[in-house]
């Protein structure tokens, strides 16, 4: 059985702005795919990553709030 992590306030923060992916990954500078790893939970976030994802959302919540693990089974 595949575990996925998501983090599902980062897709509900992107779906809000109307942004997919792509979008956010040039956004941010971070490659399309590192990003769909990233959020896949395939590979972990760095800080100054989180940091710009934050950035890039305009959001004024903290990190931890932001990347909350989801887990899909």
């Amino acid at each position: 059985m595949r575990t996925n992590c998501i983090y599902a306030q980062v897709m509900v923060q992107m779906f809000m702005k109307g942004w997919n992916m792509r979008q956010l990954a040039e956004e941010t500078d971070i490659s399309y795919v590192s990003l769909r790893r990233k959020l896949r939970g395939e590979s972990p976030f760095m800080l100054e990553e989180a940091f710009a994802v934050r950035d890039a959302l305009k959001v004024q919540m903290p990190l931890d709030a932001l990347f909350e693990k989801r887990v899909a089974v």
